[in-house]
């Protein structure tokens, strides 16, 4: 949608937050496809090292390529593992002093992100999805804390997997690479991660599910590829023949459309054979900024859902895999009322909703399972509800997760105004799903 004022133009982000290096994307309202930040004016360099250093008896602090530079320089203090340390959350020693690790990351992520007035103001964001590799409830307690730090000029602030990420980016592709499984190979020298995401294309709408596996068998030394001319072609050799098995072995037996290269540990061309499998009947595509794109695309989704999102939902591990409701009378008519809607990540699902008692004391939940599971009625009584006459018992219920599998279910009396006010006993129930 083009909107008739330049200042009117928003912008949604995508940050993906990596141990080694760090992407941001974003996308215009002007726009239908997302762009990834440059460090550099006019080349294609996404990669800001996520690294922070201190000049040495001088409390300056540099990030990303101009710390790198200052630590090959020798004339400051590196600061690497910024993600695991705020995740281990124990003080971090630069020189002669401690610092926060949270405090550390923060400050990381605030300058990074200072890159993108370049582009546009900071008050012009709308949203911000961040993405990580790993995306856990101990992730989830850094990234709160960091993004209540960074004092963002938006409260529509996100965070998701990668894996959910790359369903992301699948939604805005082209339907044709939408047809069977998608993989996609992420490499960085080190560790080999592997995503085979596949749709079921039975289900209304249709669900995505990513499976996720690693393998070292591509590991290089600290010093990436080597120097010399003969052990460099020996090196390529090497990864090529072991790409190439593990490749052969997770396409086997399976329909696979699209194939995405992602990382620096493709930039060298060493995939000649793998390729020449790869491209039988598949398309293939390589680039390593996918990730942030699809945060991006999730960011805009969240704030202004497309049709994309109706036809299509991602049940990944961190999210509910059931529709919970119940059933209401709403004028004399018994009627469905949805709670919690399959799809959304366990952390952020909640509700709350007001309901008159049935006079047996007795809640009842529908769960309906997206998984193929039948779906089932689960029941809780309310002990000690003081008996009134009907409609008179007003109920707050409030719906939070424990975790994937468990909702907690927080029950309120509130009564009928003053003619049967209300006792403020509270019932807790857990059910798993």
């Amino acid at each position: 949608m083009l909107l008739g004022k330049t200042d009117d133009k928003r912008f949604v982000l995508g940050y993906d937050l990596g141990e080694k290096v760090s992407q941001i994307s974003y996308l215009g309202s002007d726009a239908d496809m997302p762009e990834t930040l440059s460090v550099l004016a006019g080349a294609e360099l996404y990669n800001i090292p996520t690294v922070l250093c201190k000049r040495k008896d001088v409390n300056q602090w540099y990030f990303g390529k101009e710390a790198v530079r200052h630590i090959d320089d020798g004339d400051a203090v590196p600061v690497y593992g910024l993600v695991s340390a705020a995740r281990d959350g124990k003080p971090v020693a630069v020189g002669d002093a401690e610092y926060d690790p949270i405090a550390l990351l923060t400050l990381f992520i605030k300058r990074s992100l200072s890159l993108l007035t370049m582009e546009f103001k900071l008050d012009k964001v709308e949203a911000i999805m961040f993405t990580t590799k790993s995306l856990d409830h101990r992730m989830v307690q850094v990234l709160n804390a960091v993004t209540a730090a960074l004092e963002l000029k938006t409260d529509k602030v996100f965070y998701q997997s990668h894996e959910e990420s790359l369903f992301n980016y699948m939604l805005y592709q082209p339907q044709d690479l939408m047809q069977h499984v998608i993989i996609a190979c992420d490499y960085d020298h080190e560790d080999l991660t592997l995503y085979e995401m596949t749709l079921n294309h039975n289900t209304t709408p249709i669900v995505a599910t990513i499976n996720v596996e690693s393998d070292d068998g591509l590991k290089l030394g600290p010093d990436g590829f080597p120097k010399d001319a003969v052990m460099y072609h020996k090196t390529c050799e090497r990864l090529d023949d072991a790409f190439l098995n593990i490749m052969q072995k997770m396409c086997n037996g399976k329909m696979v459309s699209t194939i995405f290269l992602l990382g620096d540990g493709f930039k060298e061309k060493w995939t000649n054979r793998s390729l020449e499998f790869l491209c039988r009947t598949r398309r293939v595509f390589q680039g390593n900024n996918l990730f942030s794109k699809g945060a991006t695309i999730a960011a805009r989704e969240r704030i202004r859902p497309s049709e994309c999102s109706e036809k299509y939902v991602y049940l990944g591990e961190d999210k509910l895999k059931a529709n919970i409701g119940m059933n209401l009378l709403k004028c004399g008519n018994e009627a469905y009322q949805a709670i919690l809607d399959a799809g959304v990540n366990w952390y952020e699902a909640k509700a709350q909703l007001d309901v008159y008692a049935d006079p047996s004391g007795i809640i009842e939940l529908q769960i309906t399972p997206l998984t193929g599971k039948s779906p089932a009625n689960v029941q809780f009584a309310l002990e000690g509800l003081e008996n009134r006459p009907k409609g008179t018992s007003r109920l707050h219920m409030i719906f939070t997760m424990n975790s994937v599998n468990e909702v907690n279910i927080r029950v309120q009396d509130m009564g009928f105004g003053e003619l049967f006010p209300g006792t403020n006993k509270i019932w807790e129930e857990t059910i798993e799903l």
